[in-house]
Formats: C-alpha cells, structure tokens, sequence
C-alpha cells in the first residue's frame, strides 16, 4: 500500500495502491439539520474541503454522506447521525473512525463545531448550500461459506511489496460484511461499503478511499482480480489465510 502523508488529524489515505459525511426532512425544530452542506476543517497547515448531505429516511431515522474534496473519500455513508435541537453529530469511517459534534446556528443556514479522531482534533465549518441528497450506498449480498473468512494478498507498489489482509463475515441478517487491512499501514482497517456477490464473483466497493476490488474464485481456492483507486489499477489475488499465518 502506498505511503501515507500524516497531519494532526488525518481523514482519508491517498496514493497509488491500495490503502487503503442525503434526501428531504419534514418541518420539524430538528429538520433545520437536514440538507446539503459545504464547507471545510481548518487543519493546521490546510483547511480540508468536505460536503456532507443530512436527511431523514421514510422511517424517521437520520442518515447521511459525507465527501472529503480532493482525497479518495467519496459519499461514504455516515455510521451515525444524532440531531437534537441545535446539536447535530455525526461520524464517519474516513476509513480512520471520525467524529464530527456542531451546533447549527440560529437561522439554520450553518454548522460549527469539532472534528476529531485517534489523531488529534479540529474546528470545523459548514454552510446549508441546497437540498440533502443522500448517497445510499447499495445493499450487500448474502454471504456464501465459499468466501466467509480471512484472505491474504500481496501486490507491488514503486517496487515495495505490500501486504493485504481481506475479512468478510456474516452480519445479523445473514449479508456480507467486509473489511480490508493494511498490513503495512499499521494494520490500518479500512471498511468495506458494499459487498456484493454473484457466484463465483466478488465485487467490493470502500467508498473511504474510492476503491473496487473485482475478482473471481477460481477452481485454485484463490481470488483473482484487479483493485482500482482513482487512476490506478492493478492485479491482486486473495488466498485463504494458512493455520499457521493466523498464530502469528
């Protein structure tokens, strides 16, 4: 996995392999949240541009999206979205864990408050630019036994080798869950948005990062496909993890 730049609060990977913050609410006090929003974290040395779209779905539950402008983090889904009032908070797997806590101001048109993850924290500063348009990702497929478990793979990257480890489990319902490791990253998790598939073929989408990893489950018991991130592709195949790899 390619190299990643650091900074006191780091919201997304960028690079050449794989390392790998919506929709109408009613009006209601708390509806003031819902829309498309605009603005940016004031890093240090940079200020970080982010749209976020806030909404209610038709069973009344908040959601969102949330886009880091200029990284590889593209309408990646909120995890949880509270509104109470003027509070509004929010979080995001960016793919690192981030949280977002603001206060909307008393016309309703902006959103202030502190981002903050494992790395440090921010101010943060929005503004309602137009209506939510929430950017749901599709739902994932049931998971097969054929691909349930842990797989390994190594591609090169600027001549270096680069270690992946790939996780899919079953949720509660029984749908595909998915997460990728970057082993030379610190084991750094990145989640996995959608999972889909269709036979022998695995299709996974990490909108944290922009990435889709196509393959197919050959007769070998191995994973061959391609990993794409931006511009960028090139060939990966996943293996079983080995008895003795998990005693490591």
């Amino acid at each position: 996995m390619s190299n990643t730049k650091g900074a006191v609060l780091r919201f997304g990977l960028l690079g050449t392999g794989l390392v790998l913050l919506a929709v109408a609410g009613q009006p209601q006090t708390d509806s003031k949240a819902s829309g498309h929003w605009e603005g940016g974290v004031q890093m240090p040395e940079r200020a970080l541009s982010v749209t976020v779209d806030l909404a209610k779905n038709p069973k009344g539950t908040w959601i969102g999206s949330m886009s880091m402008v200029g990284s590889g983090a593209t309408d990646v889904p909120l995890d949880t979205v509270t509104v109470a009032g003027a509070d509004v908070r929010f979080t995001a797997s960016l793919p690192e864990p981030a949280s977002f806590n603001g206060q909307l101001s008393a016309d309703g048109n902006s959103l202030s408050g502190t981002a903050s993850n494992a790395a440090g924290e921010a101010p943060f500063q929005l503004a309602r630019t137009g209506d939510a348009n929430v950017k749901v990702p599709p739902p994932s497929s049931p998971l097969s036994k054929e691909f349930e478990g842990a797989w390994e793979g190594t591609h090169e990257v600027e001549g270096r080798v680069r270690h992946v480890v790939l996780k899919l489990r079953a949720a509660a319902d029984g749908t595909a869950m998915a997460t990728l490791i970057a082993v030379d990253h610190g084991n750094l998790e990145i989640p996995v948005t959608t999972v889909t598939i269709k036979g022998k073929d695995l299709r996974l989408e990490a909108r944290a990062i922009s990435g889709t990893y196509n393959g197919v489950l050959g007769a070998s018991g191995q994973i061959t496909g391609e990993w794409s991130e931006g511009p960028n592709h090139f060939p990966l195949t996943f293996k079983r993890v080995s008895s003795e790899t998990k005693k490591l």
